[in-house]
């Protein structure tokens, strides 16, 4: 399990983070982003699959942080 301070990092794993919390799924798919389901996941970090995408770092990191936010959980 990921630390709860800052649980999203830019090097943060994808496939641990789908795995650790599974309401970023949606901001995956949002985007379009196979990452949900895809082998390579183990490997690509959340900065390394937002470049892929053509999306900025920043932002993917900030919308899955408020994903996970407890303000956006139930």
């Amino acid at each position: 399990m990921m630390s709860q301070s800052n649980p999203i990092k830019s090097d943060t794993c994808v496939a641990d983070l789908l795995r650790d919390y599974p309401a970023v799924i949606p901001v995956f798919l949002k985007h379009q982003m196979a990452c949900v389901g895809c082998s390579m996941s183990s490997f690509e970090t959340v900065a390394s699959a937002a470049c892929v995408y053509g999306i900025a770092p920043e932002t993917l990191l900030g919308e899955l942080r408020a994903a996970i936010s407890p303000e956006n959980t139930v």
